[in-house]
């Protein structure tokens, strides 16, 4: 069987359709012959091998409203000799691409999210995105939620199919080094509750209520990750009087990162705009067995972090809510370890990168079965 994925861009490239499109190609490199076709970042073609899987990088003109173009995307598609052609949308020029193609491959769209902020975009793709989901065979978003809030998901509820992101759990486990990392850090901070924030700084993440929220805790916020809104959000801590026990970490190594999960007493996502999607970071708590609070959001948030069993769902925009949350857990341990440990629990069982590429495996089969 052999699949073409296309993208947008891929690794070393960072975001979070690209993290997903390496996961789920390594999660099925041994069972499937993969190919990948992504936007280059300049005007030339390049074709290399990354991980045992074939990564063609098409000339790209530049990018216009987030959307790379590649005039080229309508030749390889045309000329793939792929079982099955699976877009990640949004990504407007491989659907249009696709769609001109006019060949009748097989094909699965994984639909990450609605476009929200690029009205102009949204209104222009809209016609095509459409076209493209009533031509593809089967739709895969990753919860629930994303069908019944999208408003274009709805009308093709019987063609989408719920398979979850899922991580490598092996990443989070704890070496001696991540242990010895993890007392350092707590060593750091003089034993104080630590609440940690996982993402980029912009500006859906909701951050400046969980500074605000942090003015009456006792606790320090360690916050990882950097992005346009960390002038302002430094600002604000300062303002506040809280700048001691909001620190700003900047970006990561991945292990450092995953001593700062461990160490951690509660991990925080704050988002207040439906561009969280799915919020994969409460997935990576939950493998090091921390409690999450996040946002009642109309996206996949609140379907991965179950309200009063593997954390607290609070509504978005109110710094108190999310400060009467840390305040509950932080008073009770044995609340903490319980949500923690079915955290732990419920990565196992939905969200491991193995239990994803076995369930896009399944589905890769049954269209190869039923459409022909």
């Amino acid at each position: 069987m052999k699949v073409l994925h296309i993208g947008k861009f891929y690794y070393p490239f960072k975001g979070g359709i690209e993290t997903f499109l390496r996961q789920l190609s390594a999660s099925l490199k041994e069972k499937v012959d993969i190919d990948i076709l992504v936007a280059n970042t300049n005007f030339t073609t390049i074709t290399e091998v990354i991980d045992g899987i074939r990564v063609t990088r098409a000339a790209s003109a530049g990018v216009f409203l987030s959307t790379p173009l590649c005039p080229s995307f309508f030749k390889f598609i045309r000329s793939s000799d792929a079982d099955i052609i699976h877009i990640h949308s949004p990504n407007p020029m491989a659907e249009m691409a696709y769609l001109l193609s006019g060949d009748g491959k097989r094909s699965v769209v994984s639909y990450h999210s609605d476009i929200l902020r690029q009205k102009i975009t949204g209104t222009l793709y809209t016609p095509f995105q459409k076209r493209l989901l009533s031509r593809v065979n089967r739709i895969v978003v990753a919860t629930p939620n994303h069908i019944q809030y999208s408003p274009i998901l709805e009308a093709f509820r019987e063609k989408s199919v719920v398979i979850p992101y899922g991580i490598d759990l092996n990443r989070f486990d704890v070496t001696d080094n991540i242990r010895e990392k993890v007392s350092e850090i707590k060593s750091i901070y003089g034993g104080r509750h630590i609440i940690l924030f996982v993402g980029r700084l912009i500006y859906y993440k909701g951050v400046e209520y969980l500074i605000q929220a942090m003015h009456d805790v006792e606790a320090v916020l360690l916050i990882v990750g950097s992005g346009n809104e960390e002038a302002k959000l430094k600002n604000l801590a300062y303002n506040l009087g809280i700048s001691e026990k909001c620190i700003f970490l900047g970006d990561v190594t991945d292990e450092n990162l995953v001593s700062l999960y461990h160490a951690c007493d509660i991990m925080v996502l704050p988002s207040i705009e439906r561009s969280e999607a799915f919020g994969i970071v409460q997935i990576e708590a939950f493998a090091c067995g921390k409690p999450v609070i996040s946002t009642n959001l109309k996206t996949g948030v609140p379907y991965v972090n179950q309200n009063g069993k593997t954390g607290l769902v609070v509504e978005p925009r109110s710094h108190r809510t999310i400060s009467s949350a840390i305040q509950i857990l932080l008073s009770n341990e044995d609340m903490r370890d319980e949500m923690g440990r079915r955290g732990r629990l419920r990565a196992e069982e939905e969200f491991s990168i193995n239990k994803m590429g076995e369930r896009y495996l399944n589905l890769y089969n049954e269209v190869i079965g039923k459409f022909s």
